[in-house]
């Protein structure tokens, strides 16, 4: 007896979904292994990206790697030139530093919603990854610090509980993560930004908003100092040039990477 029509389409509308499907998930491992060589500083502002040796090395077709270049580069973080190439994004010192002026109000805002909206066990949370962070500050060790840092601000963004607020803060934190990466390498700066930390904690401890909104601006603040003297060390390549470029190839990357 044959099958009824609709039960065809349907078989046919589930066969097709699953190379649908199957390339999503490429696209996506393709997409954060880019980001994590970015974030991690294996990629740097203005490096190359090759497709055919994103192929090769992820072992898939041109349609993920060119779906997740796509997606990378609508959240900014590549460059797509048209007959030029593909880059790591750079930015240009204006540029960062607005985002910096930005993401201090952002941060403090998240920082007085937090004061206000966390509950009980999100402030405990919050004060336990603070002393944990201790244990890294007191090693010296900038990766371990800079992974408690990501920690203590991540418990902050989520207890302000506003989802949209936390998406914009996330979206800066990416296009600067890149900058960044190395900014405790400086000893004296881990130990400021955990008393900083602290002050912050506090506050929200304490259910003081405009205080703990205060404390994270200067935190943040204060962070933009160190961030200024260690971009001043950094190869001007890596920069955006701030006057109009003439040539077509804008971004063009100091060495290429797979």
């Amino acid at each position: 007896m044959p099958q009824p029509a609709g039960r065809h389409a349907q078989g046919d509308m589930t066969d097709s979904r699953k190379p649908s499907n199957r390339s999503a998930s490429m696209t996506d491992h393709v997409k954060e292994a880019i980001e994590s060589d970015i974030h991690n500083g294996n990629l740097l502002p203005g490096d190359a990206l090759d497709e055919a040796r994103l192929c090769e090395r992820f072992n898939v077709s041109r349609t993920p790697v060119r779906e997740a270049l796509l997606q990378l580069s609508v959240q900014g973080l590549i460059t797509i030139v048209p007959r030029s190439g593909i880059y790591v994004a750079r930015l240009s010192l204006p540029e960062l530093f607005a985002m910096y002026e930005l993401l201090a109000e952002l941060e403090g805002i998240c920082a007085k919603f937090a004061a206000l909206r966390m509950s009980r066990s999100e402030v405990a949370t919050l004060r336990a990854a603070h002393e944990d962070a201790a244990l890294s500050r007191n090693s010296k060790d900038p990766a371990a610090y800079g992974a408690a840092n990501a920690r203590f601000h991540a418990l902050i963004y989520e207890g302000c509980h506003n989802p949209f607020l936390k998406s914009q803060v996330a979206l800066i934190r990416k296009r600067t993560q890149v900058y960044r990466q190395n900014v405790f390498e400086n000893i004296a700066r881990i130990a400021r930004s955990h008393e900083e930390h602290g002050r912050v904690v506090a506050a929200i401890e304490a259910g003081d908003a405009e205080t703990a909104a205060e404390e994270m601006r200067k935190h943040i603040d204060g962070g933009g100092r160190d961030f200024a003297k260690f971009l001043a060390e950094t190869p001007a390549e890596r920069f955006e040039p701030t006057a109009p470029s003439t040539t077509k190839n804008k971004g063009r990357p100091a060495r290429s990477k797979p």
